[in-house]
């Protein structure tokens, strides 16, 4: 496994960038400092990946120990012809690598770690995923990856704020009843441990995700990350959210959820609990979480009248029983 006892690269090393396929200079190689892969999947994002890209410039890290890859999952706007400009300009400014992965298909947000793991620099200890709606502070890496000095982190997360309005707390640490599946999120303001963070913005152990075999493919969106934190927790490695660590999510808040992920969201909490060691009893945990699950559809449709989202709420819950997996063909 990586050293997680190693003294840091400092913050001074923070003005290089560079990369592999366009022209690479690795002579400032600090060994004191892990390698990490920066990754980012994207579909149709071109002016929010800009601004994201624009902000790792300005990451507190050694730049030769950073690789940089964006996977396109097959974006019909000016992504591609955006993001190759935005490398060639970067060309000699230290990065180990920058690449470009074009897929044929849209494979989604996550399923791209599975399979783009194998190809990432051999050498990085560590993956930084990120959303590309997210734009880093300078010192957010840093942070992330000196709470790995604890002992057996597989994850640790970042503090998710909101664009518009930086004060506001997205996404904090999160916890997941062994009883009752139902979450919890606090909005922690030191390092904590906890039972999983959001995949906005957050930094895996490299060996351990190989180890594991990745994410699980069977639920396309929602709840992957819930799964995959709980999965690493009942193998004895440690989940850690760092709110000294920012990254700024250009989300809507209060969020608003499609039909679609209206169904995904209570189909896939189902599979989460069925396929999950981490619950005392998983058939009362799936017995509560559809009993909870229900009183809260009826209570939203009879506060909101809308009967549509109950229906595909209700979809969800019944698929979840029947243990469909995937992403579904058509809309519920």
């Amino acid at each position: 496994m990586p050293s997680h006892r190693t003294r840091l690269c400092d913050q001074e090393v923070a003005e290089e960038i560079d990369g592999r396929s366009y022209g690479v200079d690795n002579r400032m190689s600090q060994p004191s400092c892990p390698h990490v892969s920066i990754f980012i999947p994207t579909y149709n994002d071109e002016k929010d990946l800009s601004a994201c890209i624009e902000s790792l410039r300005y990451v507190r890290y050694a730049k030769q120990k950073l690789e940089l890859v964006v996977w396109d999952n097959g974006s019909s706007d000016n992504t591609v012809p955006m993001v190759e400009a935005r490398f060639q300009a970067m060309v000699g400014e230290d990065w180990a690598s920058l690449r470009l992965i074009q897929n044929r298909k849209n494979d989604g947000c996550y399923i791209p770690y599975n399979l783009v793991v194998s190809s990432l620099a051999p050498q990085a200890e560590y993956i930084l995923g990120l959303d590309a709606d997210v734009e880093l502070e300078p010192d957010a890496l840093l942070r992330l990856v000196e709470v790995t000095r604890n002992e057996r982190v597989a994850v640790v997360g970042a503090r998710s704020v909101v664009y518009s309005n930086p004060v506001q707390t997205a996404h904090g640490a999160g916890f997941v009843s062994r009883w009752t599946a139902r979450y919890s999120d606090r909005d922690a303001r030191k390092l904590v441990e906890c039972d999983y963070v959001i995949g906005c913005c957050w930094l895996l152990d490299k060996r351990v995700f190989q180890q594991f075999g990745g994410f699980s493919p069977d639920f396309f969106i929602n709840h992957w990350e819930v799964d995959y934190c709980l999965r690493a927790k009942t193998r004895g490695w440690r989940i850690l959210y760092e709110p000294n660590a920012v990254a700024k999510h250009k989300i809507q808040y209060p969020a608003t959820c499609s039909p679609e992920r209206i169904y995904y969201m209570f189909r896939n909490k189902l599979l989460m609990i069925r396929h999950n060691d981490y619950f005392k009893s998983p058939s009362l945990a799936m017995a509560l979480c559809v009993l909870l699950s229900s009183g809260r559809i009826l209570s939203s449709a009879i506060q909101t009248g809308n009967v549509k989202d109950a229906f595909n709420a209700w979809h969800g819950l019944y698929d979840g029983l029947r243990n469909v997996t995937g992403a579904i063909s058509q809309g519920p």
